[in-house]
């Protein structure tokens, strides 16, 4: 029997085309996964900028800011 290949997620591509720019300092946005312990968890799009650290869900809306 052949070994399954495991899926590709969509948001693994690369280009321009997945990016996404910061609605607090217009910096470059990339897609993250995030596990929480209080709070929701899931794929949100996380500001590059270590000052912003801004959080926007994947369907848009502001998520605050992710506090390490």
């Amino acid at each position: 029997m052949a070994a399954r290949r495991p899926a590709k997620i969509a948001s693994a591509k690369k280009g321009k085309a997945n990016a996404k720019a910061c609605p607090v300092c217009e910096g470059e946005m990339q897609i993250s996964k995030l596990i929480r312990v209080s709070g929701p968890s899931g794929m949100f799009w996380l500001c590059q900028n270590g000052s912003c650290n801004s959080l926007v869900t994947t369907a848009g809306a502001a998520a605050g800011a992710l506090t390490l």
